[in-house]
């Protein structure tokens, strides 16, 4: 069981944290809930101010919810979080996986960021092969797990995500396949993070059946998306400094 001290400070337009953490989970303290009048999401922070998250995700009544890197919802229920927009990739339809990419900006900044848990992508085919994807989990009569899990799986060669998707695999993808884990747990989330060292390497988008177990499981390759991740959030940076 992990032990957190948090200490939430709504002054000055920021969040302050203090975090005891099993070594190893300190980017648990990046991942955010997005829950919505549908099915919910998870969002990674990438900058103090920014969350990264699939354009599917973009639902009725989306909270952003801070769960301050617990894992157990019972320990910290949640900080639902302001945001005053959100900008999905200006290429992304509804009718094709590809682009499924959104960012949120929030109303306040999380002062507690680093980039030094985890970064973007900075080679095209990141030799580091074995992940965590971070999801919520629900069995098989459907009640939602209260913690978040981190499933360790191995990123597919391009070969076998073609294999077992044929066409369906895309460009900027990249996918996981027979993740090890109980057969008994379907994912609750519709897009989440997998974390490849210490890099942020892509968002899931979709996956073939609704048990993440055993099944192949598809992510945006964030790689190619890095200069509009970093461009969108500079950009609006020099307009509020111009303002």
């Amino acid at each position: 069981m992990k032990y957190i001290l948090l200490t939430l400070l709504m002054v000055t337009g920021g969040i302050s944290f203090v975090s005891r953490d099993r070594e190893g989970e300190n980017h648990l303290i990046h991942i955010l809930h997005l829950n919505s009048g549908y099915q919910s999401c998870v969002g990674t922070l990438v900058a103090p101010q920014w969350v990264l998250t699939a354009a599917h995700c973009f639902l009725p009544d989306l909270q952003v919810i801070f769960h301050g890197g617990s894992r157990n919802s019972q320990v910290f229920p949640g900080e639902i979080l302001p945001y005053e927009e959100i900008i999905i990739h200006p290429n992304f339809t509804v009718t094709s996986p590809k682009n499924d990419l959104m960012l949120i900006k929030l109303s306040i900044s999380l002062t507690f960021f680093s980039s030094q848990i985890f970064q973007l992508p900075t080679l095209k085919k990141n030799p580091i092969k074995d992940c965590l994807i971070h999801t919520w989990l629900q069995n098989e009569f459907g009640h939602r797990h209260g913690n978040v899990h981190s499933i360790k799986a191995q990123i597919n060669s391009d070969l076998n995500c073609k294999i077992f998707l044929g066409e369906k695999f895309l460009e900027d993808f990249f996918c996981f396949g027979d993740i090890l884990g109980s057969k008994e747990q379907c994912q609750v989330v519709t897009a989440a993070p997998a974390i490849c060292g210490r890099e942020l390497q892509g968002i899931m988008s979709w996956a073939n059946g609704c048990i993440l177990t055993g099944h192949s499981v598809v992510f945006t390759d964030l790689y190619s998306y890095t200069p509009w991740i970093n461009n969108i959030i500079s950009t609006k940076q020099a307009d509020i400094e111009l303002h």
